[in-house]
């Protein structure tokens, strides 16, 4: 008899969708990321800081021609310090572009970048969880989206400084040459440049020195990783040279030690609090070369000590390491997302992420209504002044010289005007004088007899120096020659800057 075997049942399809995977779940994660981060670039879009203009007028001087200068036919000068992004705004504006359109671009680009970055980089270092969430902190800080549509070189400082101190985090030490190339270009964009690159590889390799197993590949890795951009800095240093025959620039002599102790550091505080809470917490539970993360944010607190608050508005000066904060406190995010997972579920879990992402968008005085306001306030009273002032000087002939304080907007867009800079930081003779005091500064300003002075006053009906070397000027006795011509009122209530202008 034979025996007749019958195929078993085949078993019914699953109804429902697949769990998608980590790196699916990722992805959406940081698109979403990506999507925050341009929508608050774009309702920030009308934010164009003063000290961006002093960029620009550099670099159009360079593309039609006129050299390294600030003024047409005048001595070469550097009063920026970001070369690199100079060169670019002048290879957009050679070619028809708008320099400062290029500027704000690499910034929102560069903003993107790390908000993929820290995901990409960071899963490595902090794992897949911690990864994700750092992607949505990066990208819900208006004060980064802010400062990526700012026209300056910060949001790119910020991708250089966070790529190059995340490969070197890695538990294998990374790849050397991605980290050295990335640490390179540091020196082009901001002067402090070398020492971030110097701090994360003095952290990160001396150890290995002292060990005799791990002594040749640690003395390797310092080696490329110190001298790729200290062979950059050299470069630099070499072309500063050549060009201008000095290897500091204007704005090193002029900001370095002139600023009140903590200032800078203690805005910073004051305006990111919680996330800096959560990130010492993650540089304490993070171990081995994961801490390394936690230099650069080190570097630029003990740097800030004494430096002038100057275009510094919601921390400008500590948002290159806005990524790496973000990254160590997802770390204790991130622990507290697994906790809730075990014990209550994933929503429980996703739902702390999410809360930490509203929190940074939310908290004032860092929140996104904040920072827009503080926007609109600048664009409407100080610039509105500057306009002003503007539409006037363009009433002038075109051989009228002027001097001016807030050295950025109304120079780049005088029309070929000669300028007096009331604050010599695009002044070659800095760099013989060093510092000065107001006095010395307004000796200076009236011996060169400008036919115009535009002072910034705190009042429209009489003057009050907004700075005190514009005090200086104005109660000098040269100050004689000169009537009150125009007066360049800010918009807005509560604004309390306008421009006087002062013909001879």
């Amino acid at each position: 008899m034979r025996t007749i075997t019958l195929p078993a049942a085949a078993t019914p399809p699953r109804r429902g969708l697949s769990r998608p995977s980590p790196a699916t779940l990722g992805w959406a994660v940081v698109g979403f990321s990506a999507l925050i981060h341009l929508a608050l670039c774009w309702s920030l879009r009308g934010f164009l800081t003063d000290d961006a203009w002093i960029s620009v007028r550099y670099a159009e001087n360079l593309a039609v021609g006129e050299g390294f200068v600030w003024n047409p036919d005048g001595p070469r000068v550097e009063g920026f310090s970001n070369p690199l992004l100079v060169a670019i705004e002048a290879l957009a504006h050679a070619v028809g572009w708008s320099a400062p359109g290029a500027a704000r671009l690499l910034g929102v680009a560069s903003g993107l970048a790390c908000v993929v970055l820290v995901y990409v980089q960071g899963r490595a270092v902090v794992g897949e969880s911690a990864a994700r969430i750092a992607s949505v902190l990066t990208a819900c800080s208006a004060p980064f989206a802010l400062w990526g549509v700012g026209g300056l070189e910060t949001l790119p400082v910020a991708l250089a400084a966070t790529a190059g101190t995340l490969e070197v985090a890695r538990r294998d030490g990374g790849r050397v040459l991605r980290a050295a190339a990335a640490f390179a270009v540091l020196p082009w964009l901001r002067p402090e440049g070398l020492a971030i690159a110097a701090a994360v590889v003095a952290a990160g390799e001396i150890p290995g020195l002292f060990r005799a197993a791990t002594r040749r590949r640690a003395l390797i890795r310092a080696v490329l990783l110190g001298g790729i951009p200290l062979c950059s800095q050299i470069l630099l240093e070499a072309v500063r040279f050549g060009v201008y025959g000095h290897l500091l620039p204007n704005s090193v002599l002029y900001k370095s030690g002139a600023g009140d102790g903590f200032t800078v550091l203690d805005k910073f505080l004051d305006q990111a609090l919680f996330p800096i809470m959560l990130a010492v917490v993650g540089a304490v539970i993070l171990t081995g070369r994961a801490r390394l993360l936690a230099v650069p944010p080190v570097v630029y607190a003990l740097g800030s000590i004494g430096t002038l608050d100057s275009a510094n508005a919601y921390s400008r000066f500590f948002m290159p390491v806005w990524p790496l904060i973000a990254l160590l406190a997802a770390v204790v995010v991130g622990h507290g997302v697994r906790m809730l997972r075990q014990r209550h579920g994933a929503v429980w879990g996703a739902g702390l992420a999410a809360a930490a992402g509203l929190v940074v968008l939310a908290l004032p005085p860092g929140d996104v209504w904040s920072v827009h306001g503080t926007q609109q306030r600048y664009m409407d009273c100080r610039v509105g002044a500057r306009e002003s002032a503007l539409d006037w000087l363009r009433t002038t002939p075109p051989e009228t010289s002027f001097a001016i304080s807030d050295a950025g907007l109304v120079p780049a867009r005088a029309e070929g005007r000669y300028v007096i800079d009331n604050f010599f930081l695009n002044e070659p003779l800095i760099q013989e004088t060093g510092r000065m005091s107001p006095r010395e500064r307004a000796d200076l300003v009236h011996r060169r007899a400008p036919d115009v002075l535009v002072l910034s006053s705190r009042d429209a009906r009489r003057f009050v120096g907004y700075y005190p070397t514009e005090q200086a000027i104005h109660d000098h006795r040269g100050m004689s020659e000169y009537r009150l011509a125009h007066v360049a009122e800010g918009r807005g209530a509560t604004c309390g800057y306008h421009l006087m202008v002062f013909q001879r």
